[in-house]
């Protein structure tokens, strides 16, 4: 979601008469900032630092500006904060004295930016906000409203970005699941709004949803990801594989029906692909809460698992708990890894010695090409700027844990 408010940004602020270059040309360096890890927070306070000893003026917008501006003022007083992100604010921040703190007003339109010419993957915020409240996150409180575009303004900044040369659209939010366009425009009736109306060469990535949200409307999406410009893949993040674990983070769901649910949908939806996040190390979760997410992992109903311990953020209601002892959320994590390890290059294994179509998206010179299958398996090709842009066929060759390894098929 920052990425696509980023690239939104760089268009509003050319067209007012701004440069964007690189980093280490800039004058001014505009952070995008995300507030939902410990590490992630520090890591982007150490960066800012890092550009203010270069001399450049440093704006910090998104999500640490309205979370956390208290630690900002303190460690950067000459940075620039700015609260929103999305917003056309942006241009008097740029401009502002540093130490400046300034408040977003009016959000982006998206048709009146265009995607810069040679993107070829070009995220769309289709809504911000989110209606669960999660007991740990962070993200809630720093984006609290809620609010979502229209079927129509998404469908021509899709247009737009299609005919300048963009072939993977993804669909970005909090929680795509939550999108909603009175009266009845879900997520399924806005991509089938975007597949039926925009001609091209393109694919959707539907981004992450809430289980509950996106089982409220499973079989309609089970028939949008059927489309032939939908790639075959979900994001449901169910970060335990416990019941009580779940309902103590305040989450809507049992995991273990979410993975039926997702087992009858691959039965339906051939070649699905579907991934999920795995919090390990919450308040809650006791030996056996720990061996059924393990449980859940080994299952092998989910294609990828991004698994994170987890860290209370300020602010939550799960930074008031009872915290695990560090050396046992270590020792979790790190058995929990290995199991995700051996899951991935067991799913990614299977497929060497296949052929397939995959989509070049990006290429990087000199080094190697990466597109994505059509269940948005991610492949790295010999180095072939021609192909950008092209459905090629490929013969997968080798497979780490993170992606295949393919050539070309002549």
């Amino acid at each position: 979601m920052n990425q696509a408010d980023a690239q939104v940004a760089e268009s509003f602020v050319a067209s007012k008469g701004f440069t964007v270059t690189g980093e280490s040309q800039a004058d001014t360096v505009v952070v995008f900032s995300c507030a939902v890890r410990n590490e992630t927070e520090d890591r982007i306070v150490s960066d800012a630092k890092k550009f203010s000893r270069l001399g450049k003026r440093v704006v910090i917008t998104s999500c640490l500006a309205n979370s956390r501006p208290g630690r900002l003022r303190a460690e950067l007083p000459g940075a620039v904060v700015m609260s929103g992100g999305d917003s056309e604010g942006l241009v008097d921040a740029i401009r502002a004295k540093p130490g400046s703190v300034l408040y977003g007003g009016r959000m982006l339109n998206l048709t009146g930016l265009e995607a810069s010419p040679g993107t070829k993957v070009y995220p769309v915020k289709i809504s911000q906000g989110c209606t669960s409240n999660c007991h740990f996150c962070i993200t809630k409180l720093a984006r609290p409203t809620m609010w979502c575009r229209s079927s129509a303004e998404i469908e021509q900044a899709v247009r737009i970005a299609v005919g300048r040369g963009a072939v993977e659209i993804d669909l970005t939010s909090m929680d795509n699941a939550d999108y909603l366009e009175p009266p009845a425009t879900r997520l399924p009736q806005l991509v089938e709004r975007i597949v039926s109306g925009v001609r091209g060469n393109y694919m959707i990535r539907i981004g992450m949803m809430n289980p509950s949200g996106a089982l409220g409307f499973w079989s309609e999406l089970g028939k949008v990801l059927n489309r032939d410009k939908v790639f075959k893949f979900l994001h449901l993040p169910l970060q335990a594989g416990d019941a009580r674990e779940v309902k103590s983070m305040n989450r809507d769901y049992d995991p273990w029906t979410v993975v039926d649910e997702v087992r009858k949908m691959k039965a339906e939806v051939d070649g699905l692909r579907v991934a999920t996040d795995i919090m390990v190390g919450y308040p809650t979760e006791d030996e056996d809460a720990f061996r059924n997410t393990l449980r859940l992992i080994e299952s092998g109903a989910f294609d990828k698992v991004h698994m994170f311990r987890f860290t209370p953020r300020p602010h939550t209601r799960a930074s008031f708990f009872d915290q695990l002892d560090e050396r046992l959320k270590k020792r979790r994590s790190e058995q929990a890894a290995k199991v995700v390890q051996k899951l991935h290059l067991s799913k990614l294994s299977g497929l060497v010695g296949e052929n397939c179509e995959v989509l070049v998206t990006a290429a990087r010179e000199g080094e190697r090409c990466e597109g994505r299958t059509t269940s948005y398996v991610k492949v790295h090709l010999p180095c072939d700027s021609s192909l950008l842009g092209a459905w090629v066929r490929v013969r997968i060759t080798g497979a780490t844990s993170e992606h295949l390894l393919g050539v070309p098929v002549r």
